[in-house]
């Protein structure tokens, strides 16, 4: 009895971890829940896991289940891919009906399961966004930690500069604080950009002493070291639009 029963439990597993939410990746809406897969996938399968993941997407469009956007990592570990949705509560993360049928669900679920190396759940909270001005190619993701009780007065200290942000020629921002899978002192940005030429760039277009001016004290909040990576947006996989 145990051996039928397992089986059925990692289904329902992976169903809930490949299938679960659907919205669109950086809403500009704040106080949503953000669900982050992040799924190392082996280097001789990557074909197949985009063929996978655009199948699904195509059963998305098919089905009217909303957005679901996918990210290929630029540097580090070159055969990651952030999966990314988007949600109101964590009741709505786990409704809708599925998109495919019991056998073909089964059948896509063993496939990609063979294509991933290792995988990583991650949800966070959006806390502060600046609007796209238009489809972005990359994100360039920072992750920190907030010394303890400093969360609320590090995102007042963003929140009071997102007027200069937005009117410096930035393409869009994101502010998320992890809730799950990792610590809740760490936050998450994204800042949006449409070529490698402005990695090398200042983060927002004004003189340097004004850029001084308006970071300083930002240091204080932080703990430790940060980590930094780019992101590219894989539209063929991905579903919806911006």
């Amino acid at each position: 009895m145990t051996k039928n029963i397992l089986p059925k439990i990692r289904i329902s597993l992976l169903l809930a971890f490949f299938l679960a939410g659907s919205a669109n990746l950086y809403s500009q809406q704040t106080d949503r829940l953000i669900t982050v897969r992040k799924l190392a996938v082996k280097p001789d399968r990557i074909e197949e896991f985009r063929a996978l993941q655009t199948e699904m997407s195509e059963a998305w469009d098919k089905a009217g289940r909303g957005r679901r956007w996918i990210w290929k990592r630029m540097d580090g570990d070159l055969h990651t891919f952030h999966i990314i949705s988007e949600s109101d509560s964590f009741a709505e993360r786990g409704s809708g009906e599925p998109i495919m049928d019991q056998a073909h669900r089964d059948l896509w679920l063993n496939a990609m399961n063979e294509t991933i190396r290792s995988r990583e759940l991650i949800t966070t909270r959006r806390v502060l966004s600046i609007p796209l001005k238009g489809k972005p190619k990359y994100v360039v993701v920072t992750q920190r930690t907030i010394l303890p009780g400093k969360t609320s007065e590090y995102f007042d200290f963003i929140e009071s500069r997102l007027p200069t942000f937005e009117k410096s020629g930035s393409n869009g921002r994101v502010w998320d604080r992890v809730l799950y899978g990792g610590s809740n002192h760490t936050t998450s940005t994204g800042r949006f950009i449409d070529s490698w030429a402005e990695l090398d760039g200042p983060h927002i277009d004004l003189p340097a002493e004004e850029r001084q001016r308006i970071f300083e004290g930002v240091t204080d909040f932080f703990a430790g070291d940060y980590d930094r990576y780019v992101l590219r947006f894989e539209e063929e996989m991905s579903t919806g639009s911006f």
